[in-house]
């Protein structure tokens, strides 16, 4: 290789490699990680109903990509019984988008709680899956690391503020499906839709009786808490064999 080539080659390749990094200065404020690779989408059957549901494995644990749709007794679509109010949307519609909403009776279907990885807790969830406990939640936030709420929220999670859009870095594609409370004069569901994404943990406080549950909105997935179990809030589940 003459001189002149070889230079004009280093050049290019370091040309290459500024651009690359004038890209991505900022990637880790954006939830981006150029050393991970995105993993792939899987389906399964829940052979309940047919429904054929996306999953992905991040770290050690297979979860599911979307919320669950199974219509169990006492679940319920979001706006469920308020067809003709103002405002409310098609329940069908959201379930379809969003998943169904589980209050944690429901969710759990009628199992003790747990606080061990694996739960142990089948719960509402298809045969030979599970719904997650706490300790199952953080290690998905360990694994996944600093900025969890931006690389696991979908590209299509609406914006909160300041906080920036969804990457969707580990395809666990979070949705803001809010949650619903049921209203005592005639069973309708009404709540909160739009902003944050909630879920249900099998795991109680043993101090005040109250269920741990994870949140997404802004740049954190994080840690709350419901003493009210009667919330319904959306359901991902676990792969019992990872």
């Amino acid at each position: 290789m003459s001189y002149n080539i070889r230079n004009k080659t280093i050049l290019k390749a370091a040309g290459i490699s500024v651009f690359a990094a004038m890209f991505c200065m900022g990637c880790y404020d954006l939830g981006l990680e150029p050393s991970v690779k995105t993993p792939t989408v899987e389906t399964f059957v829940d052979h309940r109903d047919g429904h054929v549901y996306k999953k992905v494995k991040i770290g050690g644990q297979t979860w599911m990509a979307e919320n669950l749709k199974y219509e169990a007794e006492g679940s319920a679509c979001y706006d469920e019984g308020r067809e003709g109010e103002a405002w409310a949307r098609d329940p069908k519609q959201m379930c379809e988008a969003y998943g169904r909403l589980y209050d944690w009776y429901t969710a759990m279907n009628g199992e003790h709680s747990s606080s061990a990885n694996p739960s142990g807790v089948e719960g509402v969830c298809p045969v030979g899956w599970h719904l997650p406990s706490d300790a199952e939640w953080k290690k998905l936030i360990d694994y996944v690391g600093e900025h969890s709420g931006t690389k696991l929220k979908s590209r299509e999670f609406h914006r909160i503020g300041n906080a920036p859009e969804g990457t969707d870095l580990y395809n666990f594609s979070a949705l803001p499906s809010g949650y619903g409370v049921r209203r005592s004069s005639d069973g309708a569901i009404y709540g909160q839709h739009n902003d944050m994404g909630y879920w249900w943990t099998t795991t109680e406080m043993e101090t005040e009786g109250e269920v741990f549950l994870y949140a997404v909105g802004g740049i954190e997935l994080g840690r709350s808490y419901l003493k009210d179990k009667h919330y319904f809030v959306s359901v991902r589940c676990v792969h019992d064999y990872d």
